[in-house]
This record gives structure tokens, C-alpha cells and sequence, in this order.
């Protein structure tokens, strides 16, 4: 009876562990959570190409931009959607991500952050609110409602995590 009883304890320890969510490896990386396959996948990675683009004799914008019209990375689009980022603990994730729709032109992902004119220069974006849910100490469920189709990418300091929402 023990014999049965510790096969039947290594089996449920076996498949709680397999149903357990995969976490990330490295810190400020965030990747897709498919809730179907319990995988992670990680998002197009990207340091940031600016850009200066006169528009007109009074007028230009800068910005940032990827080359191509859409992301290597394509995720079905879902709602909510759950990306996983692990942090250093303490960290508020918001405080580190933005997300961020691109507009795309020709063959590039544009987000035009800086509008100039002969008398006026606005610097704005429109950031796309995420709410958090805490797996465990330093890492973050990123939960994304209602997003259109289109492209994407989250923005650190120093780079750009992008994909495509079909």
C-alpha cells in the first residue's frame, strides 16, 4: 500500500509541477503568455532607431521607428492578453513599461513622440493602460484589454519589445 501511495505523490507532484506557469529567465524582458500551450514567447527585440522628418517648411516630427510593416512575432489576438516580465523585486513594472501602439508607414513601425510647428513643439504619446497581476516576488502577469489588431511593442529605457496583434 505505501508503494501505490508514493507513486500516486510522485505522479501529482509531477503534473503540478508541469502545470505550473514557465517563467522568465532575465529581468525587464517581457514575453507573450500563451494561456493554451503554457508557453512564453518571447517578443521581437529591438534597441531604438530615431527619427527627424521636416514636414513642410514650419513642421516636423520625431520619433521612433521599426523597420518593417509588422513583427516577426504574431499573437492571435485574445481577450485579455497576459505577457509575463520578470523584475527586481520591489520594482512596479508600470513604472518601467510602456505600451505603446504603432502606426505604420510605408515600410516601417512609427510612434511619432515630438510634433513641432514654427511656434509650438508638443512632445506626447498615447500610452495604452495594462493592469498587473503579481505571480510571485519579481514577477508580473502585464494584462492587456480589448486591443485592436495592430502593432505593438512595449518600451523600456533602452529597448523595444514588439509584435503583432492579429
Amino acid at each position: 500500500m505505501k508503494k501505490y501511495s508514493i507513486i500516486v505523490l510522485l505522479l501529482l507532484a509531477f503534473t503540478s509541477s508541469k502545470a505550473q506557469t514557465k517563467l522568465p529567465e532575465f529581468n525587464d524582458k517581457p514575453a507573450y503568455f500563451n494561456p493554451s500551450t503554457n508557453e512564453l514567447i518571447e517578443l521581437e527585440k529591438s534597441q531604438y532607431n530615431t527619427m527627424a522628418k521636416a514636414k513642410g517648411l514650419f513642421s516636423a516630427e520625431g520619433g521612433f521607428y521599426l523597420n518593417g510593416t509588422k513583427s516577426s512575432v504574431k499573437i492571435a489576438n485574445k481577450n485579455p492578453l497576459k505577457f509575463i516580465v520578470k523584475v527586481n523585486p520591489g520594482t512596479d513594472p508600470t513604472s518601467v513599461f510602456d505600451l505603446v501602439k504603432f502606426e505604420v508607414r510605408k515600410d516601417k513601425r512609427v510612434l511619432v513622440t515630438t510634433k513641432a510647428k514654427a511656434t509650438s513643439t508638443s512632445t506626447s504619446y498615447e500610452k495604452i493602460s495594462y493592469t498587473l497581476e503579481k505571480i510571485k516576488d519579481g514577477y508580473y502577469y502585464l494584462v492587456a484589454k480589448n486591443l485592436a489588431p495592430g502593432e505593438y511593442f512595449f518600451g523600456s529605457n533602452d529597448f523595444m519589445f514588439a509584435f503583432s496583434l492579429e
